[in-house]
């Protein structure tokens, strides 16, 4: 039974299928063309059962002479035949409609294997295609799955911000009405004057904690709002750390007046930083350090020229902060590490967050250590020089135990304690 063909391609093209086609002994009617738009033309005349035409034409070519052609004779079967070894163009072609892609380099041999193939009702594809497109499929299909794991991890840690976000609305107000609370009670009882001059004096320096912590507040929030827009920028100067150290430790003390703050600062601690930032980074350390210390237990903070840089530990006997909570402190903003409803110590739970990023931005790094005997030490090292980075923590000795007096020694190198398992956040 005779098959009505129509070939479509450039002279030489059309000169190497007629005589593949002509030497399989098939029975073929063949017409031949050499533009696109001819091809649609005759393929309305003839209405021929098999198209094989040359997706690269000038004119009409590719997805759109395959519309053309199938919209003209729909019954008819189309093989793309090209020099276009492309897994994309192959699978938009037979989206198109075509039943066959081949390339080119396979022969014209092949196209006569392939008019069989398809007159019967089959694809015909090149083999070199078919392993490109496989190949293209799984990975696509490895894609696929890594992109849904890592939509339900971004979904996750999504739920888990939000979620955070929610408790910290809560954490913030709880933290902001505290001192407003204090400090409109003292407003108030200071309007009675008869109140004796010492009680006043008194009720002044509560009044001056309470809007030291508002004022700490504050800006935490300016602090990490900065920091999320990407225009935290830092005034670094050769700055003697030491009276900055030791005058954040007296801050904190007057906020926690149960909880000894002991500092071991040497007399001089030069460093390249921004001092009000490294300032916010300790007083985020000690205030953590003294939310989660019992009375009569001290809080340490040392500090000492390393060389690696300028190294500063905080160090508490608390209960100690599960590692995975720590983890999550420094890595997420508004992680305060205990839930709301019974929230007797967190703060609005960016502290350990912004302490991290502000460092980062120094080019050190800071670490969290859990003590065997119970408690959290925490330290950060900046470096030496400005144009340097910290990329790994210090080596550091033997430290005294909290509960031992000052050590002379403090402010020397080889001062902090090594412990066996760490957290680094670099």
């Amino acid at each position: 039974m005779t098959t009505k063909v129509l070939l479509c391609d450039s002279g030489d093209g059309l000169a190497q299928l007629q005589y593949a086609l002509l030497k399989t002994g098939q029975d073929l009617q063949m017409e031949v063309v050499t533009d696109g738009f001819r091809a649609v033309e005759v393929a309305a005349r003839t209405q021929p059962e098999v198209i094989v035409a040359e997706i690269g034409l000038e004119g009409l070519s590719g997805t759109e002479l395959v519309r053309r052609l199938l919209a003209t004779v729909p019954e008819t079967q189309v093989i793309c035949w090209t020099a276009l070894p492309s897994p994309i163009t192959a699978a938009e072609m037979l989206e198109a409609g075509a039943s066959g892609y081949l390339l080119k380099e396979d022969g014209p041999e092949a196209v006569a294997r392939a008019i069989r193939a398809v007159v019967d009702g089959n694809v015909a594809i090149s083999h070199r295609m078919s392993a490109n497109i496989a190949e293209r499929f799984a990975e696509s299909v490895r894609q696929q799955r890594e992109l849904e794991l890592a939509l339900t991890d971004t979904t996750e840690r999504l739920d888990r911000l939000t979620t955070a976000k929610a408790e910290f609305l809560a954490n913030i107000s709880h933290e902001l009405r505290t001192p407003v609370t204090v400090a409109k009670g003292i407003a108030y009882v200071l309007k009675n004057r008869g109140i004796p001059e010492h009680e006043q004096h008194e009720f002044l320096d509560k009044l001056e904690s309470s809007l030291e912590k508002l004022m700490m507040l504050v800006d935490e929030m300016l602090t990490i709002a900065e920091i999320d827009r990407g225009v935290l920028t830092l005034k670094l100067s050769e700055v003697d750390l030491a009276p900055i150290l030791r005058h954040v430790c007296e801050e904190i003390a007057r906020q926690y007046p149960t909880v000894a703050v002991e500092p071991f600062v040497p007399e001089a601690l030069l460093a390249l930083a921004d001092p009000v930032r490294i300032s916010e980074v300790v007083r985020q350390l000690l205030d953590n350090a003294c939310r989660y210390s019992p009375e009569g237990e001290p809080v340490q903070l040392r500090a000492r020229t390393m060389d690696e840089g300028v190294v500063v530990t905080v160090t508490d006997r608390g209960s100690g902060i599960p590692r995975d909570l720590v983890s999550q402190a420094f890595s997420e903003p508004f992680s305060t590490g205990e839930e709301t409803l019974r929230k007797e110590r967190s703060g609005a739970g960016v502290g350990l967050h912004m302490a991290r990023q502000l460092v980062l931005q120094h080019g050190g790094i800071i670490w969290a250590d859990p003590l065997p005997g119970g408690g959290t030490r925490v330290s950060f090292c900046l470096p030496s020089r400005g144009e340097e980075r910290v990329v790994s923590r210090p080596l550091l000795a033997t430290e005294r135990p909290a509960t031992e007096g000052p050590d002379p020694q403090a402010a020397s190198a080889g001062s902090l304690a090594q412990p066996t398992s760490t957290l680094t956040s670099s």
